[in-house]
C-alpha cells in the first residue's frame, strides 16, 4: 500500500490536510533511486562499494563508455528546421529555439549543455534542465541541472512539481531568477525540460548506474584488487639459486651485482656472468593470475554490453577485424546513439510545440559517417552522373569553393529519355518516328 499511495496519491492524513498554502499541499518527494527501492533492491553493492555517478566513473571502462556517448552526441551539430509540403526544409532563424541551442545560457555553448545533460542521461536516465521565461513566456535560457539533486513532488491535487535540492552556490544564484522556484522552492512540470531514459514508472527514467551496480562495482573492486596486490604483494621476477652455502654479505653482494647487470633498458640484451654456480630462476604467471585478468576483460564486456558500446570501441580489439569494425561502428549509430537523439527530438518537440508548427530539431550524422576521401569522391561522381547532385554541391562538401554557372545545375545523362520515346528524348508516337518522316 505504501508503494501505491505513492504512485496514485497521499496517504489518508495527507488528504484529510486542506491548507491552501502550497508547501502543505505537496507530500514528499521521489528520486529516480526511490521509485524502485521497494523493490528490494540494496543501496550498496554486495562487495561493499556504493555506486553513485562519482564512484562509478571510476571504472575505466565506465569512464571510458559515457565520455564516449556524451561527447558523440554532443558533437552533432543540430539544429531547428521548418518543413513545408512539397519543399524542402529550411533553418527556422526566426524562431526563439534557434539561437537558443547554440548558447543556452550566458555560461555555456550548445555542445558544452547536451554534453553534461547527456552524462546525466546515461548514468541515471534522465536529464534535467529548468526552462527560463521572460514576463511574456517566452523560453531565454536553459540551465543544466545533476539529476542526483531533483525530485519529483506530487501535489494534493495531482499536479507534478520538480524540487531541486543542492548545496552549490552557483545553482541557487541561478536558480533565483526562476520567480517560481524563488518563491516557492519548486519548479512547475512544465517549466523543466526532462529527457527521461527507459521507465517503469512512466514519470522518472530507470537509473543505469543503480540497476547495474554490482556489474561496476565488480569492476571496481576488481580495480582495487589489483592495486593492492601491486601494492602489497607484488612478486619479483625471479630468484638467484646455488647449491653452495653463501654468506649474508656475499649474498647480498651477488643480488645488487646482478639487478644492476639486468635491470633498466640500458641492460637489455646484456650478458650476465655469474660467479658460485648461481642460476636464476623466473617466476611465471599462474593459474589464478590468469583467470583473474580473463575475469577484467569478462567486465569490459559486461559494461560494454550495459550502455551497448562496440568492443572494438572500448580498446577490446580481440575479435574486430577490419570488415567487422565498418559494420559495427554503423551498428552504433543506428542502435545506440540514434536512440539518444531521437529522445532529445521528441521532448523538444514535446516542451515547445514545435510539431504544430511544422518544426523539428535535426542532427546531423554526417561527420560520423563520413568515409574516406576516394569514396566521397567516388559517391559524388555518381550522384552527379544519376542528377542526384551538381558539381558545385560535391564541391562545397569535399572543402572547395563553388564555380557556378554550369557547375550549379544538374546534368542529365544523354543516354537517357522517357519511356516510350525514341534516343532523341521525343515521347510522342509510343516511340515512333513523326508522321511528317517518310517510314522505311
Amino acid at each position: 500500500m505504501k508503494l501505491l499511495s505513492r504512485w496514485f496519491g497521499q496517504d489518508e492524513e495527507a488528504v484529510s490536510r486542506e491548507e491552501p498554502a502550497f508547501k502543505t499541499a505537496v507530500e514528499r518527494s521521489y528520486s529516480p533511486d526511490e521509485w524502485y527501492s521497494e523493490f528490494g533492491r540494496a543501496e550498496n553493492s554486495v562487495t561493499g562499494i556504493h555506486v553513485s555517478q562519482a564512484t562509478a566513473l571510476n571504472a575505466s571502462a565506465v569512464m571510458a563508455a559515457v565520455t564516449m556517448l556524451a561527447e558523440d552526441v554532443a558533437k552533432l551539430p543540430w539544429s531547428l528546421w521548418k518543413s513545408e509540403e512539397g519543399q524542402a526544409k529550411t533553418e527556422a532563424k526566426g524562431h526563439f529555439l534557434y539561437d537558443l541551442l547554440q548558447e543556452p545560457n550566458e555560461w555555456q555553448n550548445g555542445l558544452e549543455f547536451r554534453e553534461i545533460l547527456q552524462v546525466g542521461l546515461i548514468l541515471r536516465g534522465n536529464a534535467y534542465a529548468p526552462i527560463f521565461r521572460t514576463p511574456r513566456g517566452e523560453p531565454y535560457r536553459l540551465f543544466p541541472i545533476n539529476p542526483d539533486w531533483v525530485s519529483l513532488w506530487l501535489a494534493n491535487d495531482g499536479k507534478l512539481f520538480w524540487r531541486i535540492t543542492t548545496a552549490d552556490l552557483f545553482t541557487q544564484s541561478v536558480m533565483s531568477d526562476h520567480p517560481f522556484y524563488a518563491a516557492t522552492g519548486m519548479i512547475p512540470y512544465e517549466d523543466m525540460l526532462h529527457i527521461r531514459g527507459f521507465s517503469v514508472s512512466g514519470l522518472v527514467g530507470a537509473s543505469r548506474i543503480s540497476l547495474a551496480r554490482e556489474t561496476i562495482a565488480l569492476g571496481l573492486a576488481q580495480e582495487q584488487q589489483a592495486a593492492r596486490w601491486m601494492a602489497n604483494a607484488a612478486k619479483p621476477s625471479g630468484m638467484l639459486t646455488t647449491e653452495q652455502k653463501l654468506g649474508t654479505d656475499t649474498a647480498k653482494r651477488l643480488a645488487l651485482d646482478f639487478k644492476e647487470a639486468s635491470a633498466g633498458l640500458q641492460n637489455s640484451g646484456k650478458v650476465i656472468v655469474g660467479e658460485q654456480g648461481l642460476k636464476f630462476v623466473a617466476f611465471g604467471m599462474t593459474s589464478s593470475d590468469l583467470e583473474f585478468i580473463t575475469s577484467r576483460k569478462f567486465q569490459i564486456e559486461e559494461i560494454a554490453r550495459i550502455f551497448r558500446i562496440p568492443m572494438h570501441m572500448m580498446g577490446e580489439l580481440t575479435r574486430s577485424t577490419n570488415n567487422n569494425i565498418a559494420q559495427q561502428a554503423q551498428e552504433y549509430i543506428n542502435y545506440t546513439l540514434t536512440g539518444y537523439t531521437n529522445r532529445w527530438r521528441a521532448k523538444f518537440s514535446q516542451c515547445f510545440g514545435l510539431r504544430g508548427d511544422n518544426l523539428s530539431i535535426e542532427f546531423d550524422y554526417s561527420a560520423l559517417t563520413q568515409a574516406d576521401i576516394t569514396s566521397r569522391i567516388n559517391n559524388w561522381r555518381t550522384m552527379v552522373m544519376s542528377a542526384l547532385g551538381t558539381s558545385d554541391e560535391a564541391r562545397v562538401d569535399l572543402g572547395y569553393a563553388p564555380k557556378g554557372g554550369e557547375a550549379a545545375e544538374l546534368r542529365y545523362p544523354q543516354n537517357m529519355a522517357a519511356a516510350g520515346s525514341q534516343s532523341t528524348g521525343n515521347g510522342d508516337g509510343g516511340g515512333r518516328p513523326p508522321s511528317d518522316e517518310p517510314q522505311t
